[in-house]
């Protein structure tokens, strides 16, 4: 028998929502529950272009925008076979952050469109559920360490926001919003029962790709 394949879920929001602790949380559950469950991370700052971006975002280097918007995004491309393989023998992902904030990001600059800078990412496997953590601006300005890195001020947030709600406008793409001002183990539990549907769906469908 094919094995079921996992589902890619992945938690986006701006700076300071919570995502890692909630990606942390949710595989720690499924695993308790008995499925396979993974992390991924991205930038994931372990490869060599991941080493770029985190000299760049750290304001250790500086990059050109357009080419620091590329290299995130040669960044997720790196580990798509891995991703698939993980995929395909029946691992669920959860991953801190994917194409959806390298585009708002960088979309949220002067100068860039939403549309140009989704094109890199057209054909990435495509995430089976997107939770957005919502967050005041304001708020996540308050959370620990916020503005040790480059993009981490108030205004930009805001904008970036902004470029994110345009994003799910998408309805290619299972969104769901996550109200991230609750406690910790509220949205938890919010994003477990969003995550245990979504895996139960992708067992019997094959993985899309974004933005097809």
């Amino acid at each position: 028998m094919a094995c079921k394949r996992g589902a890619l879920i992945v938690l986006e929001g701006v700076d300071k929502a919570g995502k890692t602790t909630q990606c942390k949380k949710l595989v720690q559950t499924l695993q308790q529950s008995g499925r396979a469950a993974e992390m991924m991370r991205f930038p994931d700052r372990t490869t060599t272009i991941g080493q770029l971006i985190s000299a760049y975002l750290e304001k250790k280097s500086d990059l050109e925008d357009h080419t620091v918007h590329l290299l995130f995004s040669a960044n997720r491309w790196e580990l798509v076979p891995l991703m698939k393989k993980k995929l395909e023998q029946g691992t669920t992902l959860v991953v801190d952050r994917y194409a959806f904030s390298g585009a708002a990001f960088t979309s949220a600059k002067p100068g860039f469109c939403l549309d140009w800078c989704m094109q890199p990412d057209v054909g990435l496997p495509k995430p089976d559920l997107v939770m957005f953590l919502q967050l005041n601006p304001a708020e996540a300005a308050l959370r620990g360490q916020f503005g040790e890195e480059r993009y981490e001020n108030r205004t930009f947030q805001r904008t970036v926001q902004q470029r994110f709600e345009e994003l799910m406008k998408d309805s290619s793409v299972n969104w769901q919003v996550i109200d991230a001002s609750q406690s910790v183990e509220e949205v938890h539990r919010n994003i477990t029962n969003h995550s245990l549907n979504a895996i139960n769906v992708a067992q019997n469908q094959p993985l899309g790709e974004l933005w097809k």
